[in-house]
Order: C-alpha cells, then sequence, then structure tokens
C-alpha cells in the first residue's frame, strides 16, 4: 500500500501509525465543550442564555405594564449590544456582573439596568437552557452513534461468531444479532434522556425565589419566547428541585454503562490470542517502548474510562443532594454542573464507540471457526432428542452434557463427534442409546445451520436480522424527526423573540 510523504514524514518521528483524522475531532469536540462550560464556572451570572432570558424578561415586563416602553426599548438595546460586542462584559466573577454590565452599557444608569433583576432568582431559568442546549447535543452524538451501530450490524448479518454466558461459549449468535441488542439498549437511554429534556425544558421563570413575584408577568408567555415546553408551577419547585439535571444523569448512567461493558466484549474479541476483531491501524493504540505493540482496544479502553467519569459525576450528584432540605441551597446550584460535565463525558464515550465501530474489521473465519470448535449447539442435540426420539428433557440433557465431557477429555472438536460417542455417553449415564448417525450429530452441531433455524422473532437467523434492522432504521428516521422537532422549535422561539424585540424597537 503507497503511503503519503506526510506518513512517512510521521513514521520517521513516531512509532506505529498517525492517528485517525476522526480520533482528533472526538476529542477536540470534548475540549472544547470543557472549555465553554469553564469560561464562566457559576453558569448563572453571564452567557447567551442569561442574555437571552434578560430579552424575554423585558418583553414580559412590558406586556405586563410593569415598565414603559422607552424603558424596555433602552434596556432590550444595551442587552443586545452586549450580545453583538458592542459593549463589553465585566470581567468580575461576582453574581451581578450582568447587571453591572447593563448598567455600563446604559451610561451607568443602575436604576433602569437593576429593572432587568426584578422579581428574578440568578439561575433560573439559565441553568434549564443550558442543560437544554447541551442536550440537545448530546441527542445528536447518540444518533450518530445508533445509525453506526445499525450500519454495522446490517454489514453483519452473517458474521457467525460464539455468544457467550457467564464466560463459556453458549449458543452460537451473529455480530448483527450482538449489536441489535446494544442499539436496542441505547433506545431506551435515548427514551430516558427525552423524558429527561422534557422535564429539563421548563419555565422556571418568575418564581421569585420561593412564593413568586405579585407583578403580572405572563409565565406562560415566558415558556413561549424561551421555547419552553411548559411551566414549572409551584414556584417554590423552581429552585428547590433539581430532579430534572438527575433525570440527565440516570438517563446518561444507562447509556455509558451498555458502552462500557460492549466495549469490554470488543476489547477481549481484539485480543491477539482471541483474533477474533481487528481493527484499522489509524484506530490502535501504539506503545512508545514495544514496537511489537498495535492495540486494537486501545479506544475501546478510553470508552471506559469516560464511561466511568460519567458513573462518578451520578454518584457525586446523588450523594450531594442526599440529605439536603427541599428548598433553595446551595447543594443544589452544583447539580446541574455535574449534569454539564457528564453529558461532556458521555459524548466523548459515545465519539470514541462510533470511531471504533467505523474501524474494526471482524474476523469471520476465526470467529466461525471458533463456534464450529465449540460446544455451544449441543441444545440442538437435545433438543432433537426430545422432539424426534422421545427422550425426556433432563434424560436427553444428561446424555449430551456427558458427550460433551467425553469428547473434551478426548481433545474433540464438535465437528469431530461420532454418533459412537453419543452413544457411549447414553451408556455410561445408564440411558437407553439414541442411536443417531455421525451424519445427522454433526449437522445439529453446524453453527450455520443453528443459526438459519432460529427464526422465530427476535432470533439470529438472517431474515430475522434483517426484518429487525428495517424496524430499527425505519424507527431511526421517527428519532431524526423527533430531535429535529425540539430544535427547530427553539430556534423558531429565538426568531420569534427576536421579531417581537424588533417591533418593539421599531414602532
Amino acid at each position: 500500500m503507497p503511503y503519503s510523504k506526510e506518513i512517512i514524514e510521521f513514521h520517521r518521528y513516531n512509532p506505529g501509525v498517525p492517528e485517525a483524522k476522526e480520533w482528533h475531532q472526538v476529542l477536540d469536540n470534548y475540549m472544547n465543550t470543557v472549555q465553554r462550560l469553564e469560561v464562566d464556572p457559576t453558569k448563572h451570572s453571564t452567557g447567551a442564555n442569561r442574555l437571552l432570558v434578560d430579552l424575554v424578561w423585558v418583553v414580559c415586563m412590558l406586556e405586563g405594564g410593569i415598565i414603559a416602553k422607552p424603558q424596555a426599548v433602552k434596556l432590550l438595546k444595551a442587552v443586545r449590544d452586549i450580545q453583538e460586542g458592542k459593549s463589553p462584559l465585566l470581567s468580575t466573577k461576582s453574581h451581578g456582573y450582568a447587571e453591572r454590565s447593563i448598567a455600563q452599557a446604559l451610561n451607568n444608569d443602575e436604576d433602569l439596568a437593576s429593572m432587568i433583576n426584578l422579581g428574578r432568582t440568578l439561575q433560573e431559568p439559565m441553568f434549564r437552557l443550558d442543560l437544554r442546549d447541551m442536550l440537545l447535543e448530546t441527542f445528536d452524538e447518540l444518533l450518530q452513534l445508533l445509525r453506526k451501530i445499525l450500519d454495522t450490524a446490517e454489514n453483519n448479518i452473517e458474521t457467525v461468531m460464539p455468544g457467550h454466558t457467564h464466560f463459556s461459549q453458549a449458543q452460537p449468535i451473529t455480530l448483527s444479532h450482538y449489536l441489535l441488542s446494544v442499539y436496542d439498549s441505547l433506545r431506551r437511554s435515548w427514551d430516558q434522556l427525552v423524558l429527561a429534556y422534557r422535564h429539563t425544558n421548563r419555565n422556571s421563570g418568575g418564581c421569585g425565589a420561593t412564593s413568586g413575584i405579585t407583578w403580572p408577568i405572563d409565565r406562560d408567555r415566558m415558556a413561549e419566547l424561551l421555547g419552553c415546553e411548559d411551566v414549572v408551577e409551584p414556584t417554590y419547585d423552581c429552585e428547590s428541585s433539581q430532579d430534572h439535571s438527575l433525570s440527565i444523569l440516570f438517563g446518561l448512567t444507562n447509556l455509558v454503562t451498555i458502552l462500557s461493558k460492549a466495549a469490554m466484549d470488543m476489547n477481549i474479541w481484539g485480543l491477539e490470542e482471541i483474533g477474533m476483531l481487528k481493527a484499522d491501524p489509524a484506530w490502535c493504540g501504539v506503545s512508545s517502548m514495544m514496537p511489537n505493540k498495535c492495540i486494537p482496544g486501545a479506544l475501546f479502553e478510553r470508552t471506559r474510562i469516560e464511561a466511568g467519569y460519567v458513573l462518578g459525576e451520578m454518584m457525586q450528584a446523588a450523594v450531594l443532594v442526599k440529605g439536603e432540605p427541599h428548598g433553595d441551597v446551595l447543594p443544589m446550584l452544583e447539580i446541574p454542573k455535574i449534569a454539564f460535565r457528564a453529558m461532556a463525558h458521555a459524548s466523548l464515550a459515545m465519539g470514541y464507540m462510533r470511531g471504533m465501530l467505523q474501524a474494526i474489521i471482524p474476523q469471520r473465519e476465526a470467529m466461525l471457526e471458533y463456534v464450529r470448535a465449540g460446544f455451544s449447539c449441543s441444545t440442538e442435540v437435545a433438543y432433537y432428542m426430545v422432539k424426534e426420539l422421545g427422550y425426556g428433557p433432563r434424560r436427553a440433557h444428561r446424555i449430551v452434557a456427558t458427550m460433551v465431557r467425553f469428547a473434551r477429555e478426548r481433545g474433540l472438536k464438535a465437528y469431530e463427534v461420532t454418533g459412537e460417542l453419543l452413544d457411549e455417553a447414553a451408556g455410561f449415564a445408564e440411558e437407553i442409546e439414541p442411536g443417531l448417525s455421525t451424519d445427522t450429530l454433526r449437522k445439529l452441531l453446524n453453527p450455520e445451520n443453528f443459526i438459519s433455524t432460529h427464526t422465530n422473532k427476535g432470533g439470529t437467523a438472517p431474515e430475522e436480522a434483517k426484518r429487525m434492522l428495517d424496524s430499527r432504521t425505519v424507527d431511526l428516521g421517527t428519532l431524526v424527526k423527533e430531535h429535529d422537532h425540539r430544535t427547530n422549535k427553539v430556534k423558531d422561539a429565538l426568531l420569534n423573540l427576536n421579531r417581537t424585540i424588533d417591533e418593539i424597537i421599531d414602532s
């Protein structure tokens, strides 16, 4: 294979092979997210959503007759000037610096600038909007991963492999069958995150601190302009509860748990001693010391690391809220920040897994040989004896289990056993000899035959895999449309707000 000059130059000074561009993109996306979170550690003093809520609040105060139009116009222009960078934000990190920045944009008119916080608590609903934005990004990443899983499953409908229980061969499956199980597990996590989104995307503005406000602020109008689903009605609930953040964390926990389990499986399958998977070298880990190492599971390890971070964040949040009063206390202020970090780590885990699925090369012959040599089709022999020869299930199980033990003791592979060995096992178990021919026995122990005959709903047969893939492809299309609807609702709300503001300013 010809190599580019860039790759040759890389090899002169670096061991192994260049890393994949997609790998770097996954890392870059994560670092951009982390840097964005670190810009404002308080997360409720400034930022795009703080200014967005400021604008909505001014509109609602004007529509409620709380402030006059000239005041509203000045405030709206001042906030927009900050949004557009025409007026600077102050560098202090104290809670009131957004308000003081607006005062600065108003030629130090403190009285008018302070109207921006009239009847408001600082973090609501800015936290919810920040969480909403990051959840939408998480949905984007999960959709890409789900698509990659289906594509990989479709390409491996007939890739026969061992199915394991308790770290032992149990029954044959296909790689497609395995991946469909991973897909469905992640699909359930999607449902949990959709529920978390619904819990999160609610307007908590206008709550005062605990009791609401006496000013005629239309909280439903606020929800409309912010693109929220509805309103958190009991105003005490707005600051005292953070269960929406916990819902995000619980949904992410399920998501990364299945990713971690699948990453561990594939990491093991890639061991040289097993050899069921290889990977594109660009996605392999290379040792700085041992020139022989090109590790196909390196980023599966990183997937598990990121999953561990998510689980740690979830536990931190649960411990932090345990024993706290149901009220506005500082520990509640920390929970959204934990959810932000968890979403960043979950996105990184999904990115690694997506890249590895793109890079893996199933070793189909090796996988099939493991199943052919093993005895994971033995249930078919017992089933045949019950159905065709009249044995009771337990007696059939006893005879077949004895035959398998004999074969292993004598170093025989499954495709080497004979009808005589089955009869010998029956005699040892003091049972009637089945008298099966060797051809019949070996056909029953053939994994490809096993796969093709399991046509029941959800089985391993290729036609059933295709049916499940078609069904899930349609379902994925529905998820994309639903996600687009959520995203467009937020965008439409922003357009509506900007039209409303333009009308106020221009009229």
